[in-house]
């Protein structure tokens, strides 16, 4: 029994030595890293708490043009509901921007059909090319709607109108996310990356 036990330990401590480090917001050096290419593991709850925790420090760190003109910090998460989960939880009797929080949950045809703006819309599944293309028609829709200055955010891949992506990274045991920015696109909204995401830029 002894030993089962100290078999079992020894198998679930590099796991959750993973989940521990993915739950901090980690300095990228760029160093002996590769992209992470499991689809498997692409909306797993480990990735959905650290794209969390990047969301809700990327909000507290943007500076945000116009923000007291709207009644509530709205952020969208479209294709990941775990992460609008995730999300939620985390969010739980916190602001951001000294604002109360309205998260929003959709697919891809809610935001096509969408008429309303957000401050910050991530999108999940960009990784797929067939979720990518459904994302990227959606995106076009949404956005003849009306003019739009969301901080628009993907999980991996570039698609039309995008603003930043957190791109996911793996050293050995530890996942880790980076930031690449359309810098024109920000510049066009007025937006800035914050110094402790510029130094988390891909390699």
């Amino acid at each position: 029994m002894l030993r089962t036990t100290l078999l079992l330990f020894g198998l679930l401590l590099p796991l959750l030595h993973t989940a521990v480090r993915g739950a901090e917001v980690p300095h990228i050096n760029g160093a002996d890293e590769a992209p992470v290419s499991d689809p498997e593991i692409d909306r797993s709850p480990i990735w959905a708490r650290m794209y969390a925790q990047y969301l809700f420090f990327l909000g507290r760190e943007m500076f945000w043009p116009d923000l007291d003109q709207r009644a509530s910090f709205q952020l969208a998460v479209v294709n990941w509901p775990n992460l609008a989960e995730e999300l939620g939880s985390f969010l739980e009797g916190r602001s951001i921007a000294g604002m109360p929080v309205e998260l929003v949950t959709l697919d891809a045809d809610a935001l096509a059909a969408n008429k309303q703006d957000f401050t910050l819309l991530f999108l999940g599944g960009t990784r797929q090319d067939a979720e990518r293309e459904t994302l990227e028609s959606a995106i076009r829709k949404w956005n003849r709607k009306g003019n739009r200055n969301a901080l628009v955010i993907t999980d991996d891949q570039e698609v039309e109108g995008h603003d930043l992506i957190f791109r996911r990274l793996k050293e050995g045991e530890d996942l880790r996310l980076c930031v690449a920015a359309a810098l024109r696109s920000l510049e066009s909204k007025g937006l800035e990356l914050p110094a402790a995401f510029a130094k988390r830029q891909c390699p």
